[in-house]
């Protein structure tokens, strides 16, 4: 069994908090990643990003999967988050919200930031199938009273919900692309979700 002091350990972090795929194959070494994978992770962290970025690939290209750990890596450098994650239902998002719970409740995650969730899950401030709110102290020291991250369908009342980032996977699905009226919801509700994003 390997040792690791706690400067290495520091070390990694900071490693893994810079770069999303160090973080990305620090928290999932058995995650096989290709070439368009990581020239993907490297396209959503290029200097000329701009906010609103399209991701285009076909299926099977683990596009939800890398959203979930982009969200879980951008969860540990900003603990005091609010991220809306909207899919076109609520159980799609649900599903991808319970990606992001299984990487920040792993053991390799929670070894290098032990702070982010208390170890007993009676004991977590919010951990429920919709929505989550890590037990990261600078949320209380900032009066964060959001869920970290809420799990919504595109219809779905959001009302009063204050996000920093909206995350939006696989809102365009074969149940509203092949109708003028499904096209129209989809539009409709992307604008609407302008409206409930934190400014700045």
């Amino acid at each position: 069994m390997r040792i690791v002091s706690m400067f290495q350990v520091d070390q990694i972090k900071e490693a893994a908090e810079k770069d999303l795929l160090t973080f990305i194959k620090l928290v999932a070494p058995h995650l096989m990643l290709g070439a368009i994978h990581e020239e993907l992770i490297q396209w959503w962290h290029r200097q000329e990003a701009k906010q609103n970025q399209l991701v285009l690939l076909p299926r099977g290209h683990m596009k939800s999967k890398l959203i979930a750990y982009r969200t879980a890596w951008w969860i540990t450098k900003h603990p005091e988050t609010t991220i809306l994650y909207v899919s076109a239902t609520a159980d799609l998002a649900e599903k991808q919200l319970y990606a992001i719970k299984q990487i920040i409740d792993s053991p390799i995650y929670r070894r290098y930031w032990s702070e982010m969730i208390n170890p007993e899950e009676g004991k977590r401030e919010r951990w429920a199938v919709a929505e989550i709110a890590v037990d990261h102290p600078k949320r209380k020291e900032e009066g964060v009273r959001d869920a970290t991250v809420k799990a919504v369908g595109l219809t779905s009342n959001t009302t009063g919900f204050h996000a920093d980032i909206v995350v939006l996977d696989d809102i365009v699905v074969p149940g509203n692309a092949y109708s003028e009226e499904g096209r129209e919801k989809v539009s409709s509700a992307y604008s609407q979700l302008a409206s409930i994003e934190n400014p700045g």
